[in-house]
């Protein structure tokens, strides 16, 4: 027999507050069943009662009462209404697990960084902090997005991506003099993915390859799960040495050439007009493609060259992200390239994935069109170029070698000269200290002789991290 509801539960609900009723009422009933007042299987009132009790809509207590199921707090039983579920240990605990200390190799940067919280200076990450991210923007798209009918919100998406979103990437291309159409142009589930569709595409296990050396590091574990022969070309303050690009490409005749034409993740070095120029020309000579992974465009300068734009898209696969100036969770990036290419590569996308989230699209979408994006990022250029001038001024002094001097951007790449210890024997010791660095290893595919590491502009500039390099 079941038992009969509590005729009445007292809650604390303020009307004039920013906090909405409904998380009042299911916080509120949360803290009773938490403190044993609210005992395990205890029926609440029921909806209704709930309601006319604290005059509030009905429509309140019953997404209050959800909200709780779906929290475990209570269980709803057809007809019979809604009631405490047993009381076992805290989710908290039983979802705790003890981690096992990190180990600063690839593997733990890929996979575990994201969710370690025990080192809490985070100077090797490669994400900005979030209030230097367009955070009003991104809710005001949000609002909107919560504002569209329905039925804008539950289908599958286009397999090109959101058009009105390839409409502005065009627009976008098109002020770097890069004249493209909108079927020359598919999104993809961030920068990553669209390196991952052009790999599939466009390669077989065993072809030979050629990236930038440092380079970016999941793209090296990507093309080694490919089965690729990886060949690095060394990266220079102005871009690639060509000489040798030249060299490697005469000898492996590669298939594709993958390299950061602007603010290089992690040297955070540009092209300059020559280098690209040459890198085109050995690529025209040689027959193998351009990957210009090009996240980054938006912070760099006016006068950094785009390879895409300077062969019009013949050679050159253009990829692009809006992770660096919208916000990371979005997963938004694209691909620009020939029409019949571009429908190869969406075919490779539907098997694999299908569409894309269309609903992110329009987000990205809505906060381009809403007024602020070009003054947001006209904001972060300036704060990435002071920051990462007094950042590479603060190495100096700590005893490193910054690679190149200061062009803004989100990085700076430095070398601890002359040291006995690996980059990653000092990332470790860092590490016991609080201190997570991204070693110089990670991007090259050979250790590296001397110890690099790649600083966060956002994150490194803190006096423990100086203080740990002038003691070593």
């Amino acid at each position: 027999m079941a038992k009969a509801p509590r005729e009445s539960v007292q809650l604390d609900l303020q009307r004039n507050t920013a906090a909405r009723l409904v998380e009042q009422v299911a916080d509120g009933l949360a803290q009773l069943i938490e403190r044993g007042e609210l005992r395990s299987g205890e029926r609440l009132p029921s909806v209704r009662q709930l309601a006319d009790s604290h005059s509030i809509g009905a429509s309140t207590v019953v997404e209050a009462y959800e909200q709780l199921v779906a929290r475990g707090l209570l269980l709803a039983r057809r007809g019979a209404g809604f009631f405490v579920s047993a009381r076992g240990a805290p989710a908290s605990t039983r979802l705790a697990f003890s981690a096992p200390e990190p180990v600063i190799d690839s593997a733990w940067l890929l996979s575990e960084m994201f969710a370690d919280e025990r080192v809490p200076i985070k100077a090797g990450c490669g994400w900005l902090p979030g209030k230097w991210l367009n955070d009003e923007g991104l809710h005001q798209a949000e609002r909107r997005i919560i504002r569209s009918p329905g039925s804008q919100q539950v289908g599958y998406g286009h397999p090109f991506g959101y058009a009105p979103l390839r409409q502005l990437i065009a627009q976008f291309l098109a002020n770097w003099s890069l004249e493209v159409s909108i079927d020359q142009i598919l999104t993809s589930h961030g920068a990553t993915q669209a390196l991952d569709l052009i790999i599939r595409t466009m390669t077989q296990h065993g072809d030979t390859v050629m990236i930038d050396d440092p380079g970016y590091c999941n793209l090296i574990a990507m093309l080694r799960l490919a089965g690729l022969n990886v060949i690095g070309v060394p990266r220079t303050p102005g871009g690639v040495d060509t000489e040798m690009l030249e060299s490697l490409a005469r000898t492996h005749r590669p298939k594709l050439f993958f390299t950061t034409s602007v603010l290089h993740n992690p040297t955070g070095t540009s092209y300059t007009p020559a280098c690209a120029m040459r890198v085109l020309q050995a690529a025209e000579r040689h027959g193998f493609w351009v990957v210009e992974d090009d996240i980054f465009r938006e912070l760099g300068q006016a006068t950094d060259p785009l390879l895409a734009a300077l062969d019009g898209l013949q050679r050159v696969i253009y990829v692009g992200s809006y992770s660096k100036t919208i916000a990371p969770s979005l997963r938004v990036g694209y691909i620009a390239c020939q029409r019949d290419l571009a429908r190869q590569i969406v075919h490779t996308k539907m098997v694999l994935t299908l569409t894309n989230s269309e609903i992110n699209e329009r987000l990205v979408h809505n906060v381009l069109t809403e007024g602020h994006h070009r003054r947001h990022v006209q904001t972060l250029n300036a704060t990435l170029l002071s920051a990462q001038s007094k950042l590479n001024a603060k190495l100096s002094e700590a005893g490193l070698t910054p690679f190149t001097t200061a062009r803004g951007g989100m990085f700076s790449w430095a070398t601890l000269e002359g040291s006995e210890l690996s980059a990653r024997e000092i990332a470790d010791r860092a590490r016991q200290k609080g201190i997570w660095l991204a070693p110089g290893d990670f991007f090259h595919l050979s250790t590296p002789q001397q110890a690099s590491f790649r600083f966060n502009v956002g994150y490194a500039d803190v006096p423990e991290l100086f203080e740990f390099f002038r003691t070593l």
